[in-house]
């Protein structure tokens, strides 16, 4: 019941007609009076209550005496047989057979005791229910029985799965293109050395490490042969993890050839490529591919698809206006009635969701549509087909074909887009998220679009190392079979109400697997139509994305807003003691990570700011001296082996204030809400450990207000 608190009163100003019965009140000729004298009867419990704590503290106290008189004795004959030189074993015994000589007279009344006991115990999970059943002729039971507390366990996300650092293209240029690994930068530079897989063409017979042969036909016209290539039988052992060598690659001349078969003015300014390529026949995608990537600005992952990563929420009925989708389309989709057999003919009908729908988060608008009008791009100009998606809009998404992929797996799941929601999270069905491998307890994963991983996915652009045929669509499972998923979806819960039977057997706190009989899960409809179809709900909610679109943990930037925006609603809880969730925020978050950075701090390398190249400690050059082979081939094949020292700049790769960032906000903690003593010593040492790693000890700095 809504209420608040009013100089130490609780005031309803609504729906308190309900709760007279309770109290002993009732409504006569439009007034409240007192039916049943409640006074006598809370004197009463109170006195008993007090009563039976001092008995309890009596007999508490009495023990208490006993044991001190039994340690005594047992100092006294564990220190003797000490001196007598026994063992741990015998001198253990000695004392407990010394202190067992010191009787036990019992408790006076233990009956007395007993019921003194359980009445406390009531009166901890009862509280003020007792009296309302004592003046109260109606059957009245605890809505909460019993309560429990919880933490954050990770916020909200929806984001564009990227490489790291951003890429468009899956094709090697080694160090040419700088620190972003511009692809346009390394074409300025005319001929380059990579590590690629050898292959021929079909056509012409010439070398070509593209899958389509990129050779010219004649020198003086920019079109190339377009043949296969296959490939071709390397030199050295077929045994080693990836099968390329250097290559040289005449990569201005290539991209002016791509240029012309895509039918582009111009080349895009940013598209970023790879350093190199890590599969096993280090084979690169067409080249064609990035480049319209970084026309429509969308970043490709690993196996060459482009990912959105979502939270997974599950859910099992909306309405149309939750999802902002008309109901026309709906119903052009499959949803022709609503959860009670009523003709779809409004924004406001409940629906329940297929398995295989899924309600994406409008965050991801941009991304889908910039996807979708790449696919469509390299449809004509690459493939020479007609476009598929012809997207303006979010709106032209919906009913298009994704895949669901979480990560560790390499099983992608068919999906459907049917709607959007405003939460940064990804709502489907309780089975879809099973059939990725999902249990919703804060797990992530992504979406792509169909077309996107028919065209662009490949296994053999995977990685060669460990876990690099993992979080790709090595299989796609196109229809969901409830019976072969996860059995933790089998127990959700699909019942309309529950009995009275199951809400009597509740208050036994008994195991769950003892009522399941009581309770309908899709577990007992499998095989039937209503494992899929036909879920119940037992309570009423809000709109899907209901209440704020982020929460604040995401919204506050800094960690020491985060940390006051917690500590601040814990001061205004009741059932929450601000100063121990301080201590646990101190020990389990910031201490973990300053004595972390302390030890990356002694231990971490240096890195060439030019290269890349890491070293152990610095190299006496104080710059870096790696030797690299020259990648700008010449005239002859042997000037682009030549090698040169880099020469860069060498930095530290773990900074000073990536130590220090939680000491202030620790320190600001403990003095605006304290701690206990354990802990503050333990921030005070590390502190001391920090500064005296970054301060000089023998040098003192003073000022010369130091000698006035």
């Amino acid at each position: 019941v809504e209420h608040f608190h009013e100089d130490g009163n609780i005031i309803l100003e609504k729906n308190w007609e309900s709760l007279l019965e309770g109290l002993g009140l009732e409504i006569y000729q439009d007034n409240v009076r007192k039916k049943v004298d409640i006074e006598l009867h809370i004197n009463q419990r109170v006195e008993r209550i007090k009563n039976a704590y001092s008995i309890i503290n009596r007999e508490s106290k009495r023990v208490e005496e006993l044991e001190h008189e039994r340690d005594l004795e047992r100092i006294v004959a564990t220190t003797a047989a000490r001196q007598a030189g026994m063992n741990i074993q015998e001198t253990e015994k000695a004392g407990e057979k010394a202190a067992m000589k010191i009787v036990d007279s019992g408790t006076e009344n233990i009956e007395e005791l007993s019921k003194s006991k359980i009445l406390i115990d009531e009166n901890e999970v009862e509280r003020s229910l007792w009296i309302v059943r004592k003046v109260s002729n109606f059957r009245w039971e605890d809505s909460v029985p019993c309560r429990i507390g919880a933490r954050m366990g990770r916020p909200e996300k929806s984001a564009r799965r990227e490489l790291k650092p951003l890429t468009h293209a899956l094709y090697p240029i080694g160090e040419n293109g700088g620190s972003q690994k511009l692809l346009i930068q390394a074409a300025n530079k005319g001929r380059i050395r990579v590590e690629m897989g050898r292959r021929i063409c079909q056509e012409c017979g010439k070398e070509s490490p593209n899958l389509i042969c990129h050779n010219r036909i004649l020198a003086s016209d920019a079109t190339e042969c377009g043949g296969k290539t296959i490939e071709r039988k390397s030199r050295g052992s077929n045994n080693r993890r990836r099968k390329g060598e250097r290559t040289t690659v005449e990569l201005d001349k290539l991209l002016e050839v791509k240029r012309r078969s895509l039918g582009l003015d111009r080349l895009p300014k940013m598209i970023k490529a790879q350093k190199e390529l890590l599969s096993v026949g280090q084979t690169p995608e067409p080249i064609e591919k990035g480049i319209l990537r970084g026309k429509h600005g969308v970043s490709v992952f690993r196996d060459g698809t482009s990912r959105y990563d979502m939270i997974d929420v599950p859910v099992t009925h909306f309405k149309p206006k939750e999802i902002y989708t008309s109901w026309n389309k709906l119903y052009d989709l499959g949803y022709e009635k609503d959860v009670f057999g009523d003709e779809l003919s409004s924004d406001d009908q409940i629906l329940e969701l297929f398995p295989q729908d899924i309600i994406p988060s409008l965050n991801a608008e941009e991304h889908l549509i910039s996807t979708c009008n790449f696919v469509d791009d390299l449809l004509v100009r690459f493939y020479g087909m007609d476009p598929f998606y012809n997207v303006k809009s979010v709106e032209d998404i919906v009913g298009s074909l994704a895949i669901g992929l979480a990560p560790h797996t390499s099983g992608g799941v068919l999906c459907r887009i049917i709607g959007w929601t405003k939460a940064s999270a990804g709502y489907a069905h309780p089975l879809f998220h099973a059939a990725k491998r999902r249990n919703c307890d804060g797990d992530e994963d992504s979406i792509l679009m169909l077309m996107d991983g028919l065209l662009n996915f490949s296994k053999h652009i995977l990685p060669s190392g460990r876990g690099g045929r993992m979080d790709a669509p090595l299989v796609l499972t196109t229809r969901l079979n409830p019976s072969e998923i996860d059995k933790e979806a089998l127990n959700v819960d699909c019942s309309h109400n529950y009995s009275r039977r199951f809400y009597e057997e509740t208050l036994k706190q008994p195991h769950p697997n003892e009522l399941s009989n009581l309770v309908e899960t899709v577990e007992s409809r499998l095989g039937t139509i209503g494992d899929l179809r036909g879920y119940g709900w037992t309570h009423e909610s809000g709109d899907l994305d209901a209440g704020p679109t982020n929460s604040s943990y995401k919204t506050l930037k800094s960690m020491e807003d985060k940390m006051n925006g917690q500590l601040a609603i814990g001061s205004l809880l009741r059932s929450v003691r601000v100063e121990k969730v301080a201590s646990q925020v101190i020990e389990s978050h910031f201490l973990p990570d300053l004595r972390g950075n302390l030890v990356a701090f002694t231990r971490q390398k240096v890195r060439c700011v030019k290269c890349g190249e890491k070293y152990r400690r610095m190299p006496l050059a104080g710059k870096c001296i790696q030797r690299r082979k020259l990648e700008i081939g010449g005239l002859s094949a042997r000037r682009g082996e030549d090698t040169t020292e880099c020469g860069g700049n060498v930095i530290l790769t773990v900074s000073e204030g990536a130590v220090r960032k939680y000491i202030k906000v620790t320190e600001a903690i403990i003095q605006n809400y304290g701690v206990d003593m354990y802990t503050e010593q333990r921030v005070k040492w590390l502190t001391e450990s920090t500064d005296s790693l970054f301060n000089n000890d023998r040098v003192t700095v003073m000022t010369l207000s130091d000698f006035l």
